[in-house]
């Protein structure tokens, strides 16, 4: 009876240690960057661009442990500046464990001003560059699915013992696929910063600006989560 009592105890010391493994804390720290990628023969590129964020949402399925779910709303939208290596307001504590895998939100609410720009270059078939400015001001949802560098697929595992950095991956390449060449060079210019600039706004090219916008809703973008030591 006793020996039987003994098992007990030891069995369920290890039960609860067990359980209390899988809520033990580990660091992800989220970052948005664009995919390095040209569209056009080379001719139109991207470099930078910023997105205004106004709540995050996390959804992780976990091989053992309950799944991992929570909302962050930012008191006031905060400006995510892409290609930036790490973002306080993106970085959570969240509970160890290998997950079946993760799938984010970023939200950015309507407003007047832009809530996602992208920049950048196209070269025209006179050799002429000209500014490339995408302005979207209406609420997007980014719909983001996780995936492992290393193992390049959705399972993720997150050690408590070490930092993860995970890069959203926005593709605007991908974004403007469907834009030839030909409505870029007849495109209207407009004076940012001083220089003339093909300005695509829901207002301004905006054959273009609709085109970019059914694309980017369409699309589903990408996390790569990498260990930290």
């Amino acid at each position: 009876m006793r020996l039987k009592i003994f098992c007990f105890f030891i069995l369920s010391i290890f039960a609860c240690s067990k359980v209390n493994q899988w809520k033990q804390p580990t660091k992800i720290c989220f970052s948005i960057d664009l995919l390095d990628a040209t569209i056009l023969d080379g001719k139109l590129t991207f470099d930078e661009g910023y997105l205004m964020v106004e709540s995050f949402k996390f959804d992780g399925k976990r091989t053992e442990g309950a799944d991992v779910y929570f909302t962050k709303h930012y008191t006031d939208e905060f400006t995510a500046p892409l290609g930036i290596e790490r973002l306080d307001e993106l970085s959570f504590d969240v509970p160890q464990g290998i997950y079946q895998s993760i799938d984010v939100e970023l939200v950015s609410k309507s407003s007047h001003t832009p809530n996602l720009v992208i920049n950048g270059t196209f070269k025209n078939k006179m050799g002429l560059l000209y500014p490339v400015r995408f302005e979207l001001a209406k609420t997007e949802v980014l719909h983001i699915t996780g995936e492992d560098l290393m193992g390049n697929d959705k399972e993720v595992d997150l050690a408590k013992i070490t930092k993860t950095k995970a890069t959203i991956l926005l593709d605007p390449a991908q974004w403007f696929s469907s834009i030839q060449g030909a409505s870029l060079e007849q495109a209207e210019k407009s004076p940012v910063g001083g220089q003339s600039t093909i300005l695509i706004t829901k207002t301004i090219n905006q054959q273009l600006y609709e085109e970019v916008v059914a694309k980017l809703e369409r699309e589903e973008q990408k996390a790569v989560f990498v260990k930290q030591s």
